[in-house]
């Protein structure tokens, strides 16, 4: 991500969330103080305590009233039961005495059978009937001491019916003792005037019913206004959830690309290290001491011709100058202790031992007039090989160098060959390691960006 996008992340602004607040907060305050006026005049328009103990005394009233009522409904109806069944008893009787003598009597009682029949005897006595009128007045005379009989069997069960209509007669005059119009008239009071105190408290009532709406609805407006606060307050959290998400994105990503670039600057600078060293691999391989060799037999053997091969100049070779051979009958070689020109391994014992005596020799060749250039001194001490202290020496001299140079020459292509896959096989190394640690970064990263957002899911949670 570039640095302009990193600029564009926003913090939200809580001054347009505080303004959007301001306002709401205003607006619940004031019915806040709304729902306290309304509260404190449902407190005052209520009932007061005398009208409320008149009112349960009323009701009381009703209630005794009213179980009185069905008391006396309860005797009542007992009393129709019992007139009920002595109504019934009476029928049942009368069925008794009418299955006995008949449904249709001419004489109900004892008393009228005997005065009958001292009329029958009486005419039959006076012998003034027919022997027929006689027999029927005989026969007549029958039937009635059989009726007379039957009358004293059945008396008991009419004197019964007479007792059970008395108590008829009575139950009814109790009956009428239990008049309801009394107490209905006690209820129709009590409850007139319980409607009127009801009346009287209904206006409260009514009052009290539109405090009660208008403070629901008061309520209703509150719990609006709690929801748009709420609503703005969560948004703004997700917002801020949201922006801070982003910067630990971006702070990942920051810190991804820092510990990337910090790798990549040293992959690269490794690399470079590398891609010198496989440019110099590239390279004929031991340029140097084949220039050297050159150079060294040029000036030690004028019959020397440098192979056409090697005639070929490489990329950052040096080139090979003729070292003058000098001679003079009254020059002296001075020999001074030469700085490192070329990089090469730290000096042997054995080549400090021959430039100790090529020094000697230089300072005894005065005498025979044979005399080296410094520098071709060096070389020959670099090269491990015999300096000579006379003229009869540079054959030898010269024979080692030319082995050497040989040596050199048949090893060039092959040690060639080894210095770029030595020198490739390191560049493939580093690329494969380097690969390797970036990935590794950017594993640590993932796992470190999962490991917070489960700590932030965690703590959110709570």
């Amino acid at each position: 991500m570039s640095s302009n996008n990193r600029f564009n992340i926003k913090r939200p602004d809580t001054s347009v969330r505080d303004k959007k607040l301001e306002t709401l907060n205003a607006q619940l305050k004031k019915v806040e103080q709304e729902i306290v006026l309304v509260r404190k005049q449902i407190e005052d328009s209520q009932v007061s305590d005398g009208s409320q103990s008149s009112k349960q005394k009323l009701h009381d009233q009703l209630k005794d009233i009213i179980k009185t009522q069905s008391d006396l409904k309860f005797k009542r109806q007992q009393i129709h039961d019992r007139i009920k069944q002595l109504d019934g008893q009476i029928k049942r009787k009368s069925g008794e005495i009418a299955e006995k003598v008949g449904k249709k009597l001419q004489y109900q009682s004892p008393g009228e059978i005997k005065q009958r029949l001292e009329q029958i005897d009486e005419e039959i006595s006076s012998g003034d009937l027919s022997l027929v009128e006689e027999k029927l007045r005989v026969k007549e005379m029958q039937s009635l001491n059989k009726l007379s009989k039957d009358l004293q069997h059945i008396e008991p069960v009419k004197k019964s019916i007479e007792k059970d209509k008395e108590t008829i007669v009575e139950l009814k005059q109790e009956l009428n003792g239990l008049n309801s119009k009394e107490v209905s008239a006690q209820f129709e009071s009590t409850q007139s005037k319980l409607n009127q105190l009801q009346s009287e408290n209904q206006l409260i009532y009514d009052q009290r019913s539109k405090l009660f709406t208008k403070r629901s609805a008061l309520y209703n407006k509150r719990d609006e206004i709690f929801t748009q606060i709420k609503k703005i307050k969560g948004d703004f959290e997700n917002e801020f959830k949201s922006y801070k998400k982003k910067l630990d994105e971006e702070r990942m990503k920051r810190e991804e690309e820092q510990k990337l670039s910090r790798l990549l600057e040293e992959k690269e600078e490794k690399m470079s290290k590398l891609q010198e060293k496989l440019i110099h691999a590239r390279k004929p391989a031991f340029t140097y001491q084949i220039n050297v060799i050159e150079t060294a037999l040029f000036s030690l053997d004028p019959t020397f011709v440098k192979p056409a091969a090697n005639n070929i100049e490489f990329p950052g070779a040096q080139t090979a100058k003729t070292i003058k051979k000098v001679e003079a009958d009254d020059l002296v070689p001075i020999v001074k202790e030469r700085e490192e020109f070329f990089p090469s391994a730290g000096k042997s014992k054995k080549n400090k031992k021959k430039n100790a005596s090529a020094s000697s020799a230089s300072a005894s060749s005065a005498s025979t007039k044979f005399s080296l250039e410094p520098t071709l001194i060096a070389i020959l001490a670099d090269l491990d090989v015999s300096v000579p202290m006379t003229k009869d020496d540079v054959p030898i001299t010269v024979e080692q160098l030319k082995k050497k140079y040989e040596d050199f020459l048949s090893r060039q292509d092959q040690q060639t060959d080894k210095n770029i896959a030595e020198a490739e096989a390191q560049l493939d190394k580093l690329e494969l390691e380097y690969n390797a640690k970036e990935q590794e970064i950017k594993k640590e990263l993932e796992e470190k960006r999962a490991k917070e957002q489960a700590e932030k899911e965690a703590a959110e949670a709570q």
